[in-house]
């Protein structure tokens, strides 16, 4: 009996050991937390020691790097270690600012973050969530976590799933199993690490991330309040609200379950928000929708929120753009820089109805180089094509007429401000020169046009007359002689579709000749429901000449880009997107084949020369 008692008090005090060394308490299926406050209530991410292990220590371009490693928690009795970058300006003499940065899908912790942030007078903890090896990290240790799993290589189902398996927390439906939500304590435990580092101000902690790793800056925010300022990057927008989801062809995706939306999904954490936070992103992005976020982030509590949003890209911003995120933070962390507040933006109907026009008044008028509207009634948000007006100055604001585009679908508007740079600020190497200009973006206006206002229009047959500006286009690799191209969705606009039958046209002009490939998106993003899709191209070699020439191409020249394209183009008439490029990759069994096969022969350095791209022959049908 006694030794029965003996076993039975050694077994009860080995699960309180157990449960005390938890970085989270045991909860039954009836406490499952319901709201973002619930979910991270009793943790404290400063309560256990971080165990920080420095693997590599280094100095690049006057900036002190660390590779480490630090503790999670403990989770299921096993420690959960994350790896990543720490940096810091070498030359400080006073505590520094700091920021974290949370990669994006598939990718790693960049030492080039970490640079560029220190280089600009930051120290900054770039977290490995991920797990995949680090930059210089042969033979040393990485993120383990250990009983859990919040990679996508190991356990890619529980970014959406809430379900108990082998590697999450609870075995019973939950977000303590999400895998977000085990990055945001990995998150939360970097702030700790940062606020003990005798090089920040541990007052002063920024967030920046990219596509999961802008969802995972709008959750760290949300949950922590010693972040103090945020810039998220295609991602945090959250689930699409109601009115949203109930168009047709939104191009939205599908909710998921109750509990998720109430404790994981971004739209919950942004609720939580009262810092300065600035979106950056662009118009076409699948990850961060554009009218999702808009609608969605009217729900901050922060008093400064603003938007720097690319026109026409998808899943990347333009320098001009991209380098409005460091100056933000330079305001808000470091107050040395004055951001611009979020300009005001008015659209009125004007005289008989058929123009509207959009009234824009920003502030720090003396910096303001340009304006520009961006409009357009698509309501397939990931594949809508962007009309630009540029704006002139009116008596101290700037205005743009908007023409109704002929139908009463809602019009939606918004504006982007270029302002003149005058600061002294470092850049991604990546993105090469520091820009002239930084955009700031308003907010988007949506309106429909009363009945009978607007007009139908006409399709006209030209395309693109002069690829003076490429304002409807966006560009890629525009430097690399074989790899540049130049995509737009304008041949999906109602002025702009093809005749049936017809073929696509441009005038080329290169001395040195070579061959150009068009690129075909067929249904891209399902912006049709239910209806074929798919991937092609077209090449066509031609001789130089120091004349113009005329590129033709029909349906039947197109070629399915991948395997997974399985049926031929037939129709112009859900083309979503065009592209003209010097050099495509395609897949062949399984293969890629990049063409041409002797890229040397067939370099196209700039400039290239192309107008008038243009439908010829066939005939539009009557409405």
């Amino acid at each position: 009996m006694c030794k029965f008692f003996g076993i039975a008090m050694f077994c009860v005090v080995l699960f309180l050991g157990i449960t005390h060394a938890e970085s989270l308490k045991l909860i039954a299926e009836e406490d499952v937390p319901k709201s973002v406050r619930d979910l991270y209530d009793g943790f404290d991410p400063d309560k256990e020691p971080l165990e920080v292990k420095v693997l590599k220590e280094f100095e690049q371009d006057r900036v002190i790097i660390q590779m480490l490693t630090f503790t999670v928690g403990k989770f299921k009795g096993v420690k959960s270690r994350i790896s990543g970058f720490y940096g810091y300006p070498r030359d400080a003499k006073v505590r520094v600012p700091a920021l974290i940065q949370l990669h994006g899908g598939g990718q790693r912790a960049e030492m080039r973050s970490v640079k560029y942030a220190a280089q600009n007078g930051y120290a900054c903890l770039a977290l490995n969530w991920g797990g995949r090896p680090l930059e210089g990290s042969e033979g040393l240790e990485g993120t383990d976590w250990g009983a859990v799993d919040a990679t996508q290589k190991g356990h890619n189902s529980h970014y959406g799933s809430l379900m108990p398996d082998q590697l999450t927390i609870d075995q019973f439906e939950s977000p303590r199993n999400s895998n977000w939500f085990l990055i945001v304590l990995a998150g939360m435990r970097g702030v700790s690490f940062l606020q003990s580092q005798d090089k920040v101000d541990a007052d002063k902690i920024g967030v920046f991330g990219h596509s999961m790793g802008g969802k995972l800056t709008v959750m760290l925010t949300g949950a922590d309040n010693r972040i103090k300022a945020a810039s998220p990057s295609c991602g945090g927008c959250g689930a699409a609200p109601k009115p949203i989801r109930q168009w047709a062809s939104s191009g939205v995706r599908p909710l998921r379950s109750p509990l998720y939306h109430q404790t994981i999904d971004d739209a919950q954490y942004l609720k939580e928000i009262k810092v300065p936070i600035l979106y950056l992103g662009p118009t076409n992005d699948f990850n961060g929708i554009l009218d999702v976020m808009y609608a969605n982030w009217r729900n901050l509590r922060s008093k400064n929120v603003a938007y720097s949003v690319t026109p026409h890209m998808n899943h990347r911003s333009i320098p001009e753009h991209a380098i409005s995120s460091i100056l933000f933070f330079n305001d808000h962390l470091k107050g040395k820089f004055k951001f611009p507040s979020t300009p005001k933006l008015q659209v009125q109907t004007k005289g008989t109805g058929e123009m509207a026009v959009a009234k824009i008044l920003p502030e720090m008028g003396r910096l303001v180089e340009k304006v520009e509207v961006l409009y357009s009634n698509d309501p397939h948000i990931l594949t809508r094509f962007w009309r630009t007006e540029g704006a002139e100055k009116v008596n101290g604001h700037w205005e743009a007429n908007v023409p109704l585009l002929g139908s009463m679908k809602p019009v939606h508007v918004l504006a982007n401000i270029y302002y003149r740079l005058e600061t002294e600020v470092e850049f991604y190497p990546s993105k090469r020169n520091v820009p002239n200009t930084f955009g700031v973006s308003t907010e988007m206006k949506t309106f429909r046009p009363e009945p009978g206002n607007a007009k139908m229009r006409a399709p006209v047959r030209v395309i693109e007359s002069n690829f003076d500006s490429y304002e409807d286009w966006y560009r890629l690799e525009w430097n690399n002689p074989n790899w540049w191209s130049a995509y737009t969705r304008k041949i999906k606009d109602p002025m702009h579709i093809a005749p049936v039958g017809s073929n696509l046209v441009i005038d080329v002009k290169s001395e040195k000749g070579g061959a150009i490939f068009f690129e075909i998106k067929d249904n891209y993003w399902n912006a049709f429901p239910q209806k074929p899709k798919g991937n092609y191209y077209a090449r066509v070699d031609f001789e130089g000449s120091s004349d113009w020439q005329k590129i033709s191409v029909s349906l039947g020249d197109f070629k399915p880009m991948d395997d997974r394209t399985t049926s031929p183009l037939r129709s112009w008439e859900r083309v979503t997107e065009l592209g003209i490029r010097g050099r495509v990759a395609v897949v062949r069994d399984g293969k890629r084949v990049e063409l041409p096969e002797r890229s040397s022969k067939y370099r196209w350095p700039e400039p290239r020369e192309f107008k008038n791209l243009r439908w010829e022959g066939g005939k539009y049908l009557s409405p």
